[in-house]
């Protein structure tokens, strides 16, 4: 055959004769060829490339969310013979390494899952770079993007702990600069109305993820209030933190003082004793970002998604 057949062969031609893609493989194997993936980046103008953008400091790899998001996008890229390309550094600056690497076409499209701003997103749409977001932008441009229902989900805790006889309930919000901590807050206030709890500043707190957050906050906040009865707090680290503030302080959880997280990770399934916890879908959310890039890369109309959440009731409340 000629090198003309090899080449659509090896590119996925659906028009070549059965006989001469049987041919081709046959010798691939045989040779153990391997595509070149730099020389098939300059003939086809694609890197094969993915880019996967954190955008904080590697302190993020504490939470468990992180490895599994981002194995649900690897898993289907690699299902597609893209490759994921792992990028954690603050995006403050438009013109930082990572914002200009970025720019300069070197991937094919970027996956975004963390943001604090638009400003980046903004500059490499108009860049026609395909673009997805996790979590929902700040703005209300045009950028395709999948999260959960975090107010859902923090509804439904809030909805759980007074169903169970708890009315004095704070929370500890994530990082208030990220929309998924603001959307937890926001279903947490909408549920405390509802419900007829009250609603005041020294009931909310704003950690930043951490179990140190949540051992703080939670030491403040039994100071403050001498009747706490609960804690929600907006992911399952700071959830722990908070277990050990009140063990610590001398009370039982959930006798004195109940605590929902949310994510559902393998922290709050492995915790003791249980954590209840809102579970989102976080491998779930990485496939379905992953197809959203690729459908975008295909030319495809490509949709926002919302993923449900449900709440996991284990000893914690």
């Amino acid at each position: 055959v000629s090198e003309a057949t090899v080449s659509r062969v090896l590119n996925g031609d659906p028009k070549v004769d059965a006989d001469r893609i049987a041919a081709v493989t046959k010798a691939v194997d045989k040779l153990g060829y391997k595509k070149h993936r730099a020389a098939a980046a300059l003939a086809s103008g694609r890197t094969g490339l993915i880019a996967v953008v954190i955008d904080d400091d590697l302190s993020v790899f504490q939470d468990p969310f992180w490895g599994a998001i981002t194995n649900g996008i690897s898993r289907v890229l690699m299902d597609n013979e893209m490759q994921t390309l792992l990028l954690v550094a603050p995006l403050d600056d438009v013109d930082s390494p990572v914002a200009n690497y970025l720019q300069r076409g070197e991937v094919d499209g970027a996956i975004f899952l963390q943001l604090h701003k638009d400003t980046l997103i903004k500059r490499l749409a108009k860049q026609k770079l395909p673009l997805v977001v996790n979590g929902t932008p700040h703005t209300s441009n045009p950028f395709a993007y999948v999260d959960s229902d975090n107010a859902g989900g923090a509804y439904a805790a809030v909805r759980h702990l007074v169903d169970t006889g708890r009315t004095n309930i704070a929370c500890i919000t994530g990082d208030l600069t990220n929309t998924a901590a603001e959307q937890r807050l926001d279903g947490f206030n909408a549920a405390c109305k509802e419900l007829g709890l009250p609603i005041t500043k020294a009931h909310v707190a704003e950690g930043d993820w951490s179990r140190e957050a949540g051992f703080n906050h939670a030491t403040k906040l039994m100071k403050k209030h001498d009747n706490l009865q609960a804690i929600f707090c907006s992911n399952d680290v700071m959830a722990l933190g908070a277990i050990t503030a009140i063990q610590e302080a001398g009370k039982s959880v959930p006798g004195d003082i109940a605590v929902i997280g949310f994510d559902d990770s393998y922290l709050a399934q492995n915790s003791h004793p249980g954590l209840t916890s809102v579970r989102q879908d976080i491998a779930g959310l990485g496939m379905e970002a992953a197809k959203m890039i690729l459908a975008s890369l295909r030319g495809e109309e490509v949709h926002s998604e919302i993923l449900p959440c449900e709440l996991v009731v284990r000893e914690t409340a």
